[in-house]
């Protein structure tokens, strides 16, 4: 799957004379979807590509961009840069040479000779297209997916992690699960032989400042337009002030790492916007309970008790907590602002496939 080129590679310490030949890993890859995070991933490769190639031993190349007007596609490489440039002028497809307007996603993949496939296409709660399409092609094709975008899991995640199996690649979405917060990797890996019997979850940031601006006495609609100024909030919000975003991670935590199908139907949903000053202070939390069948799921506004871990969660954070039966209570909390840890969190899969 990857590419292997032979390279003088110099450890910590080593001078070029007394290093040993290493192989180095060149891992292409295919960003489908770029807006604020596929952008921000772009520019990260910009300022650090050389540092990880040093650290990890593995080049990352782009060799394909997709936004919704057009595509870029060169096999032996894109400057993440001048492909965060294009954007800026509107597209992507303005790249000088290998920019194309008329090309489609689907094109561009195939043209691509990506090992990895990054999608970040906006989130559709309708049908999750079309990202589902996107991961379909890519796992089909036999390459490894790493997702920001919730949608195919919650719609489809049972068929795609199959099609991952059968084509033996790898199918990585912890950025879906609270941007940078390691939610996948602590309950799949770091709580393994562990029974989870609860989780509690701030894990939709907008929801979240929201609420914390009211608790503080603000209206909703003067903490709604703040967020909206500083761009926490859409101009639409209705999938964080609803409770729906918070829902659709907890539908994946569920499939993925609680061994537990569930769809949107199973999740109890209450969002934030009918609470007035009467019902404050209050935490929009998203739980998971187990029971004899499985897990029982919500995502409602709810009064924790001062001493909870995430009551006092500032308001650009997002946290969870985990209750084990062998650990006990696990928290982790981030801070997290704009779309650039999220990008973090889908390099941090990038190299696990990729990286050694």
């Amino acid at each position: 799957m990857f590419h292997f080129i032979r390279t003088n590679r110099v450890e910590r310490g080593d001078s070029a004379e007394g290093s040993d030949m290493a192989d180095e890993k060149t891992c292409r890859l295919a960003l489908v979807g770029f807006g604020p995070v596929g952008r921000s991933f772009a520019e990260i490769l910009a300022q650090r590509g050389e540092v990880l190639r040093s650290r990890y031993g593995v080049r990352l190349l782009i060799t394909a961009a997709v936004d919704r007007t057009g595509s870029a596609v060169d096999r032996n490489g894109l400057d993440p840069a001048r492909l965060v440039a294009a954007k800026r002028e509107g597209t992507v497809a303005r790249y000088p040479v290998a920019g194309r307007e008329a090309m489609s996603g689907v094109e561009a993949l195939a043209a691509s000779d990506a090992d990895i496939v990054l999608e970040a296409t906006p989130v559709s709660l309708t049908d999750g297209e079309p990202g589902v399409s996107f991961v379909r092609a890519a796992l089909t094709a036999g390459r490894h997916v790493v997702m920001a975008n919730k949608g195919p899991l919650v719609f489809a995640y049972a068929e795609l992690a199959e099609l991952a199996r059968a084509h033996r690649v790898a199918l990585k979405f912890s950025a879906t699960l609270g941007g940078s917060l390691p939610t996948y990797n602590i309950a799949a890996r770091d709580l393994a032989g562990c029974t989870i019997e609860r989780v509690e979850a701030v894990l939709n940031s907008t929801s979240h400042y929201i609420l914390s601006r009211m608790n503080m006495g603000e209206p909703y609609a003067t903490a709604l337009a703040e967020a909206q100024r500083l761009e926490i909030a859409e101009r639409d919000p209705r999938l964080d002030v609803e409770g729906w975003d918070a829902a659709n991670k907890l539908v994946i935590l569920a499939n993925s790492a609680l061994d537990t199908p569930a769809v949107l139907a199973d999740v109890a949903v209450t969002g934030i916007t009918h609470l007035t000053a009467a019902d404050l202070p209050l935490t929009l939390l998203a739980t998971a309970d187990r029971t004899s069948s499985g897990y029982q799921l919500a995502v409602r506004p709810v009064r924790l008790p001062e001493e909870h871990p995430l009551a006092k969660l500032p308001p650009l954070s997002m946290g969870i907590v985990f209750h084990t039966d062998l650990i006990g209570p696990l928290t982790v909390t981030v801070d997290e602002r704009g779309p650039r840890p999220t990008a973090a969190a889908m390099l941090r899969d990038v190299l696990e496939i990729g990286g050694r």
